[in-house]
């Protein structure tokens, strides 16, 4: 019995040690990291928030929400769709990604409501504004729209995660939800996985099609997988069939696209949001994956455009 409960002892120990090692050899992201970002910052509760501008300083605001992973430059490509039409657009860094603090507490579906609300607020946009969610931005949107409904007119989604989600329940979510063998899985291979994704298989795209920006940058701070890992336990990816049935109440434009070669976000995703908003423009894109934003710009670009068209002007 000594000898089981010794080799627990020094099983533990070393997972330890390589869980505290492998934080050990990130770097801090301080103010002066931060100086490094090209937009500006906005303290909020969470901590120090980064965001940016494009567009007329005086243009109807919409706001575009990234998801899971990627930072606020993969929207790169789809700015100009809408400040080509007057629109001031608004990008930020959810916490833990990017050029945001990493702060250490639950990623919860509340919490990323709170931070969207405080960032308005902060930046003193009173206006009800569009909202463009892409893949865990999707159900973060809706989210806010639903519940905020005099806070926003209009919501459009790229591949909206929150319905048929690949890998949410497999056995390897289920293990890196536990506590301790989670947090270690996920320290040391999430870094792995996270760039073995198939949405970064960029072969034979052209340069303008290809993601602007690196993805790793974000992972060389300290606290990167910890806000994903946090966001895996207390953010649903499945099952936010509510989360859409209120935004339809809400009677707001909303347009969604998907991608029929989609691993990710899966295509039955979009007969769901067809049931859950019935008054949605669904639009489904052959040849597309889950980074259907930039790499297929050329057809979904047109989409987002048509979508914030002003009134008075006729669809392309």
């Amino acid at each position: 019995m000594n000898w089981i409960v010794l080799i627990i002892a020094v099983v533990l120990t070393a997972g330890y040690i390589t869980y505290i090692a492998l934080d050990m050899g990130l770097r801090p992201l301080t103010e002066a990291e931060q100086e490094k970002a090209p937009g500006d910052f906005i303290t909020v509760t969470g901590g120090r928030l980064h965001y940016r501008w494009d567009g007329p300083a005086t243009g109807p605001v919409v706001v575009m929400v990234h998801g899971f992973s990627t930072p606020h430059f993969i929207f790169e490509q789809n700015v100009s769709a809408l400040t080509s039409q007057g629109y001031r657009v608004l990008r930020y860094d959810h916490f833990g990604r990017g050029w945001s603090d990493r702060p250490r507490t639950a990623y919860t579906v509340d919490f990323y409501d709170t931070t969207l609300m405080e960032l308005l607020d902060g930046l003193n946009i009173t206006e009800p504004v569009g909202l463009v969610g892409l893949s865990m931005g999707g159900p973060i949107v809706a989210e806010f729209a639903g519940r905020h409904p005099d806070r926003v007119n209009a919501v459009f989604l790229f591949v909206p995660a929150g319905l048929d989600v690949a890998g949410g329940d497999d056995l390897a979510a289920k293990i890196v939800r536990l506590p301790g063998i989670g947090d270690l899985m996920w320290r040391i291979v999430g870094r792995g996985m996270l760039l073995g994704d198939p949405q970064y298989d960029e072969t034979g795209l052209a340069e303008e099609n290809r993601l602007v920006g690196d993805i790793r940058i974000q992972m060389d701070y300290r606290g990167y997988l910890d806000s994903l890992l946090s966001t895996l336990r207390n953010t649903p990816m499945t099952s936010r069939t509510e989360t859409y049935r209120q935004l339809a109440a809400t009677g707001m434009p909303v347009a969604a696209v998907f991608g029929a070669d989609d691993p990710t976000v899966l295509p039955s995703s979009a007969d769901k949001l067809r049931d859950l908003v019935p008054e949605a423009a669904i639009h489904m894109l052959d040849d597309a994956d889950h980074g259907l934003n930039y790499k297929r710009q050329d057809a979904s670009n047109p989409l987002l455009a048509d979508f914030f068209r002003p009134k008075n002007e006729p669809a392309s």
